[in-house]
């Protein structure tokens, strides 16, 4: 008889291991929800134990989140941004390396990318000067080890919680006259690495980010542009009272 894999079964919190609690950050209002409640049901709909916060600065539900996973017995913490669309098997996807090593895999994120210009890869190899660089992957890749991460979506082991003296995330304003301002995914990833855990990128599970766009003329000008045959020009004319109008 052919093995099962307990990570294709349902419902996700009978699994064995890892025992997985999934938050969903409402650290940002939603005003993409037609966008994002679409992926929330997917994953819910599978039976895994959400955990229900309220709205807090990100910093602070990110260390509660991981102090309200130290209260129960489950393995590892799922966090989840609402400002991306997850795809509907995440939690199989980063699970199956906890699943695979649980003493290598204790910290895995998804390859996600930033919102704004340029729209680098949220993660990073430092160089011996601190110099940080994009994660670079190719289609042979699945993981890849980085020094610094983002975390949109990420699992990590509650031993790293254990281990490493909280605040797990926060802030770092030390560098603000140089305009530079690490957030707490950053400082997370600074204490991680010095406590001497390793995070891995997934490079097969990506959860596009959701990003707002100023709609003007310019915008209905350059879509009518690319798709002349769609809204063809009218012969309608103008006297130049109503041009003023």
């Amino acid at each position: 008889m052919k093995k099962t894999n307990e990570l294709d079964t349902l419902p996700i919190m009978n699994w064995s291991y890892p025992r997985v609690l999934v938050s969903f950050l409402l650290e940002r209002s939603i005003s993409y929800a037609d966008l994002v409640f679409p992926s929330i049901v997917q994953i819910a709909a599978q039976g895994p134990v959400m955990l229900n916060m309220p709205y807090q600065r990100t910093d602070l539900a990110r260390n509660k989140a991981a102090q309200e996973l130290l209260k129960t017995d489950f393995t590892h913490l799922l966090m989840l941004d609402i400002d991306h669309v997850h795809p509907a098997d995440i939690v199989q996807r980063l699970a199956r390396w906890a699943k695979l090593d649980p003493k290598k895999f204790q910290i895995v994120g998804g390859l996600n990318f930033r919102r704004s210009e340029p729209h680098d890869p949220c993660a990073y190899i430092l160089d011996d000067n601190d110099n940080a660089y994009a994660v670079e992957w190719d289609e042979k890749s699945t993981l890849v080890e980085v020094d610094r991460m983002g975390t949109g979506s990420i699992l990590i082991a509650r031993e790293v919680f254990e281990q490493v003296e909280p605040p797990w995330f926060f802030n770092d304003y030390s560098k603000v006259w140089e305009d530079k301002w690490p957030g707490e995914d950053i400082g997370f990833s600074y204490k991680v690495k010095a406590a001497g855990f390793k995070m891995w990128c997934d490079t097969t599970t990506t959860s596009p980010h959701i990003t707002p766009a100023l709609v003007d003329a310019n915008s209905w000008r350059k879509w009518v542009a690319k798709n002349p045959d769609v809204f063809p020009r009218s012969n309608m004319t103008f006297t130049e009272e109503a041009r003023n109008d």
